[in-house]
């Protein structure tokens, strides 16, 4: 547990960092976006391409086929337990979909690829950015129709959004590396190095970044905010520890397991905001159950982990 502590610790430091930079105005609110695309479109990709410049590995390859089923099955079952829980639990249709996406999806990108390459460096980096696949494509599929779920909007499904992505182009490439054994020069993988070298501090910073745009005092004044946190980040890890008990299944000796308990314990991903905004749909309280998940992970990620 305090190796996991430890490291939790220092990506929450650089959290705060961002916050107090956007707090305290040194980085402007209207710069966030232009951070995020360097993450996203340049910083992530190089850093998945580098996890993957390495010999062919029979057992790696296994774990990341084993990750697309385990996750996308774990998507699929979350997807019908929210839509039920919604239910149990009345929740106002204008939220429900925000509701359900908040529930369904996590933050693996800017949050997950950090926090796994601490743990578990390149081949934990690896088998996420498999993992993250199966979640980028659902988040531009099932995710649009969740977030817009009670709205009159009628949204056809972009199937170049949902393939073509900078992180999944990075997946297509590094794979071919691994599976090939195609070399990469040496000045080509220095340079990857230094790119790769700004995800995890620029990942958590912009988290930061993001979370300090919000009225923190508003933030805390949702009640079906509060449910969604509690039951996002509290309850769904915890049952995913108790299966993990009653199949015997240690996650500390299987990446593809450990990706899956990181996926439903790390927080609801920034995307459920961006998505209501874009949409027009539930966008105060998506940017609530965001905020809140966030800041309740910084307890409940460490804890949940030195338990599992």
């Amino acid at each position: 547990m305090q190796v996991v502590l430890v490291n939790v610790f220092i990506l929450f430091m650089l959290l705060l960092i961002g916050y107090l930079m956007g707090v305290r105005k040194i980085v402007s609110h209207s710069s966030i976006n232009d951070i995020t695309n360097i993450l996203i479109d340049v910083s992530i990709p190089c850093t998945i391409v580098l996890s993957m410049i390495r010999p062919y590995d029979a057992r790696l390859m296994g774990d990341a086929l084993k990750v697309i089923v385990v996750v996308l099955l774990y998507y699929i079952v979350m997807t019908v337990v929210s839509f039920f829980v919604t239910k149990l639990l009345k929740v106002d249709d204008s939220k429900r979909g925000s509701w359900m996406f908040a529930t369904v999806f996590s933050n693996n990108g800017f949050i997950g690829y950090p926090l796994m390459f601490a743990l578990y460096g390149k081949d934990g980096l690896f088998i996420m950015a498999i993992a993250n696949i199966v979640q980028n494509v659902l988040i531009f599929s099932l995710g649009i129709k969740l977030i817009i779920m009670n709205y009159n909007i009628d949204e056809k499904i972009n199937l170049k959004r949902v393939v073509f992505t900078k992180q999944n182009l990075a997946v297509l490439i590094g794979g071919i590396i691994f599976l090939t054994g195609f070399p990469v020069a040496q000045p080509v993988e220095t340079l990857l190095t230094y790119v790769a070298n700004l995800t995890v501090p620029l990942s958590m910073m912009v988290v930061g970044l993001s979370l300090s745009r919000y009225d923190a005092k508003n933030m805390f004044k949702d009640f079906e905010a509060y449910r969604l946190t509690i039951f996002r980040m509290v309850i769904v890890p915890a049952l995913i520890i108790v299966l993990f008990r009653v199949l015997h299944i240690d996650a500390g000796k299987s990446l593809p397991y450990a990706i899956l308990f990181y996926t439903a314990a790390l927080p609801s991903p920034a995307f459920t905001s961006i998505m209501a905004e874009r949409y027009s749909t539930s966008i105060e309280f998506s940017s609530k159950c965001v905020f809140l998940t966030t800041v309740l992970s910084v307890i409940t990620v460490p804890f949940f982990a030195g338990i599992l």
